[in-house]
């Protein structure tokens, strides 16, 4: 009988779960053992991070028993669900902070109610996914599809800076670069580009004042006219644009603002349901994508399909049972362009021929000024949904003027799938034009492109070097590779420049070259490989000069046939990889020769003396027949100090070069009350404060996008972030052997998206996780079925409990509260008693007072 009940009490509960949505649990009682009351029925805390529809909005503290959960600081988690980023809701301000601040029901996996916001706990990672009902997300479609960045008025200053020392058997040489951007208000900036080298002395290529107004970017002030082309037009290509720094000022289109940046435009594909159903996206046999539509016309997202061109088959299966094939070609090119956006960029000023240099030693004439080149431009680009980019164009160089133009389109056929060209069209006659293919799919690749620039103005302006140089040239250059049976691959390029030195394309040099490779790859054991290499290589070089006296040529040829075997041996644990390389390489040229070489190369990552950094450690060695014995070794730092890399390489054979190189890379930022040196690359960063962390332990902050920083409690870094990123930082904890201390984070900044030259400070918090077990006393006897209060926990009949606490970081257990038959106790803790094992902590026997 009591296993036919027992059976029967299974079932039943099974019954109640699954119709959970439709009948209250709360209507049933559950018979619990004595004195689990209320451990079932009583309230627990901790620090969960919240997200809603994927998104994450931030670390708070919360309650929660089994039915309800109680959210803190309701009103920053208000303001990040109104953030551009997130789903556009329909409901207002008020009426949400009202509902988050009551409890919120908790539900399973099983479902939810959809009048009301439910929660869901995941106890495991420490997440709630608050479900918000249809009714309270907007349904216009305008809502979500470009919405822009807001940002707060907050000054700042980053700096960051590459220095770099060579030396050698003939002369030493030191570079110097500094990139600094002083924050104004939130838009508005300050950017700055300088370097100095030996033998050019100072060169300044930036200084602007930057005004960003939503899709509209100004620029006064010295300014590198690269960047702006790729702001302002980043559809359009301008291979024939030299980089120059132009005094002046500029009006230009800016994507920076949109909070989704790299949309790129991609072909539209469009189904149509007779009935609701689910189509499934093929490529290549696999399946890429899976989405539902009810009846109706519908656009697939294809945010998250791979770029490039391909063929697509889409199966539609519908709610009565029956199915739909068919094929289209799709094309899919990313980047910080946006198809059905305008692209403008109006720029006037003048320029230095000589990359604003004021003074040089190695230029001492009046021709090393800042010279008075007046240009202007005015450029477009425009991409259709179809993903086909155009662009064109009028540019003013000093007394020259040339028509640009531009196309980036798709293609679908078996040898390419994207065609891109420009060209520019110049006065007398002139012209350049470049045109290519190229096709990437599987091990497949293939890549041509022509280029050629004929110069048909007076032969007093042949070199001159401007934003248009005046020279003549032709270019052709092919790349192709792909994978034959046997796991064989194959590759191909070729390469034909021809330039010409004097004006009307005479005194040419051509230079001609061909590659074929033939590699496979034999697997011996997990860590050791043997990869062979067959190739054949020809390069020809052909310089004819003429003129009414003298009439030379002179041809050389570079033909050579090697063999090369690599064996290679790698190897990787939690915090390191090194691999090692022995080749082998035969040739039958005289001038190359057999060679042998060796190289190891050793990554540490987070080592224990020092917990921020990675290693990289490389050394090797190569003899020839040519009498070279070259020994090289070198190491990289990578840390909180910045990256620091040195090298040294000699030549042990008859010459006895040796060359030695150090590199080094940093920088601070000023921001928030604070200052701090670290590792920066980008001219907007955040402070990491970890001083209330304790020392000893290291943990790993990192954004959303970008990559991370390891911070020692007690300390304060930098974090590099690209500008216009949302702030939304997160912090795991570095293992370091220490199993004593582990914790639970949160992060204190400001929410919004950081702009150039802004600095936020990000506060780590976090919350001790401390484990304690011992026998509870009273009067000389054990306190069974007592609750521990904070641990989580009931003790035994014994008056055993093993209970769960979190503490703050230097917070230290004195005392436990139990609470029993509804008489509160206080234990007091006996140092000599407590035992710390492996992060458990043993308080043996305790015994309580009433309270």
């Amino acid at each position: 009988m009591k296993r036919t009940f027992s059976t029967n009490t299974i079932i039943i509960v099974g019954c109640v779960s699954f119709f959970s949505l439709s009948i209250p649990v709360v209507g049933y009682a559950i018979s619990l053992p004595a004195g689990f009351e209320d451990i079932y029925n009583q309230k627990n805390s901790g620090i969960f991070e919240i997200t809603q529809r994927n998104h994450s909005l931030g670390s708070v503290t919360v309650k929660y028993d089994r039915e309800q959960v109680w959210l803190s600081t309701v009103g920053a988690l208000v303001d990040q669900l109104y953030d551009p980023d997130m789903p556009r809701l329909s409901i207002s301000r008020d009426k949400l902070m009202s509902e988050l601040s009551l409890p919120l029901k908790r539900v399973s996996k099983a479902g939810y109610d959809g009048n009301a916001i439910n929660a869901r706990i995941d106890e495991s990672t420490a997440v709630i996914e608050l479900i918000f009902p249809e009714s309270y997300f907007s349904t216009q479609a305008s809502a979500t599809d470009s919405p822009l960045i807001v940002y707060k008025s907050h000054p700042g200053y980053v700096h960051s800076h590459n220095l770099s020392y060579l030396s050698d058997n003939f002369n030493d040489s030191f570079a110097f670069t500094s990139v600094d951007t002083l924050g104004l208000t939130g838009n508005s900036y300050i950017n700055g580009v300088w370097n100095y080298t030996d033998g050019y002395n100072f060169t300044l290529d930036e200084l602007a004042l930057n005004i960003e107004q939503q899709k509209i970017h100004y620029k006064l002030g010295r300014q590198r006219m690269s960047d702006s082309l790729l702001n302002s037009t980043p559809s359009v290509s301008y291979s024939f644009f030299s980089p120059v720094s132009i005094d002046g000022v500029s009006l230009g289109y800016s994507p920076e603002h949109y909070v989704y940046r790299n949309s790129g435009a991609a072909s539209p594909v469009t189904v149509y349901f007779p009935d609701s159903g689910t189509v499934e996206v093929y490529r290549s046999g696999r399946l890429i994508d899976m989405q539902q539509f009810p009846a109706g016309m519908h656009h697939l997202d294809t945010e998250t399909w791979p770029a490039g061109g391909y063929t697509i088959e889409l199966i539609v299966k519908l709610a009565n049972g029956t199915q739909q094939r068919k094929s289209q070609p799709f094309y899919k090119r990313t980047g910080t362009f946006r198809s059905g956006d305008i692209e403008y960029l109006i720029q006037l000023g003048r320029y230095d021929e000589r990359q604003g240099q004021f003074r040089s030693s190695r230029y001492s004439d009046d021709s090393s000024r800042v010279d008075g080149n007046m240009m202007g431009s005015a450029l477009l680009g425009y991409t259709t949904q179809s993903a086909t980019s155009v662009g064109s164009g009028l540019l003013v160089d000093d007394s020259h003027y040339y028509f640009s133009g531009s196309l980036d389109m798709p293609v679908d056929t078996w040898i390419a799938e994207r065609f891109y060209s420009d060209g520019l069209l110049g006065e007398h006659g002139s012209y350049a034009w470049m045109a290519g293919i190229n096709k990437n799919f599987g091990h497949y690749g293939f890549d041509l492109n022509y280029r050629t620039n004929r110069y048909k103005g007076p032969e007093t302006f042949y070199h001159r070097v401007g934003i248009v140089s005046a020279y003549d040239y032709d270019t052709w250059q092919m790349n192709a590779s792909t994978l034959l049976p046997w796991g064989i691959g194959l590759s191909v390029s070729y390469g034909l420049e021809t330039l010409y030195h004097s004006w009307g394309r005479q005194n040419r040099s051509r230079y001609e070259n061909w590659d074929v490779n033939l590699s496979k790859d034999f697997l011996l054991s997990e860590l050791v490989n043997l990869r062979m290499d067959l190739g054949y290589h020809q390069g020809n070089n052909d310089y004819r000069y003429d003129n009414a006296s003298v009439s030379s040529q002179s041809f050389t040829r570079d033909r050579r046939v090697y063999a090369q075997l690599t064996l290679s041996a790698r190897e990787r644990s939690y915090n390191h990889y090194q691999s090692f390389f022995l080749r082998s390489r035969m040739t039958d040229s005289d001038s190359e020769g057999d060679s042998f070489s060796g190289d190891y190369n050793l990554d540490i990552y987070n080592p224990e003396f020092d917990r921020s950094g990675k290693y990289s450690m490389r050394a090797g060695i190569t003899k020839n027949n040519n009498g070279q014995k070259i020994a090289t070794a070198g190491m990289t730092v990578d840390n909180n100090l910045g990256y620091t890399s040195a090298s040294i390489s000699k030549d042990f054979g008859h010459n006895g070069y040796t060359q030695k190189y150090l590199a080094q890379r940093s920088g601070f930022a000023i921001g928030d009350g604070q200052a701090s040196f670290g590792k920066l690359d980008t001219v907007s960063a955040l402070i990491v404060d970890a001083t209330d962390l304790p020392q000893g332990q290291y943990f790993e902050v990192r954004n959303k996008t970008g990559t991370p920083t390891v911070v020692e409690g007690g300390s304060k870094t930098t974090l590099s972030l690209q500008p216009h990123q949302k702030i939304s930082p997160v912090v795991d904890q570095v293992y370091t052997g220490d199993q004593q201390e582990f914790y639970t984070f949160k992060t204190r900044t400001t929410s919004t998206w950081i702009m150039p030259g802004q600095v936020y400070t990000v506060k780590v918090e976090g919350k001790k996780n401390q484990t304690v077990t011992g026998r509870i006393y009273f009067d000389g006897r054990p306190l069974g079925s007592a609750r521990v209060v904070g641990g989580n926990t009931v003790t035994d009949e014994e008056g055993l409990f093993v209970g769960d606490f979190s503490l703050a970081v230097n917070d230290k257990i004195s005392e436990l509260s139990v609470i029993h038959d509804g008489v509160n106790y206080v234990c007091p803790l006996q140092e000599e008693n407590i035992k710390l094992t492996h992060g458990v902590m043993q308080i043996r026997e305790v015994n309580c007072e009433i309270k």
